[in-house]
């Protein structure tokens, strides 16, 4: 599945084949703050973890603050997203592993941590559900 999106003049292509694709998504979405494509990169089981779900629900979090008006708490969860993420990269090679069938890629990445350089370099890790990568676990 590919889809662009697209704000101002920067338009990004969405290839769920693609981990690499996946993860910078995030990056995209926190340079021009069109978080409509978080929306699509969680694991459509639901398996992944809280940290992943906070990081696609702010595409709703952006929606309802746009319909009915923020407070001091969405603004702050946006800000710190563009923060952490709007000047991330990817930072190594993706390992893949296959646990009990079901595949997955793990994608190294630097990031702002808001706790500090020394937690600025994680791994996100994705989930293969029929052919595409989701985001699981971060």
């Amino acid at each position: 599945m590919k889809g662009a999106y697209a704000q101002s003049a920067k338009t990004y292509v969405l290839d769920l084949k693609d981990p690499k694709s996946v993860v910078n998504a995030m990056f995209y979405a926190a340079q021009t703050k069109d978080f409509e494509i978080l929306q699509c990169l969680c694991d459509p089981f639901g398996e992944n973890d809280g940290d992943t779900r906070n990081l696609c629900s702010m595409s709703s979090l952006l929606a309802q603050t746009s319909q009915y008006g923020g407070n001091a708490a969405t603004e702050q969860a946006i800000n710190q997203f563009v923060q952490m993420f709007q000047l991330g990269r990817l930072s190594g090679s993706i390992t893949f592993e296959e646990i009990e069938g079901v595949k997955y890629a793990n994608v190294p990445f630097l990031f702002n941590h808001p706790g500090g350089e020394n937690r600025s370099n994680e791994s996100m890790q994705l989930v293969n559900r029929y052919g595409n990568w989701y985001f699981f676990s971060f």
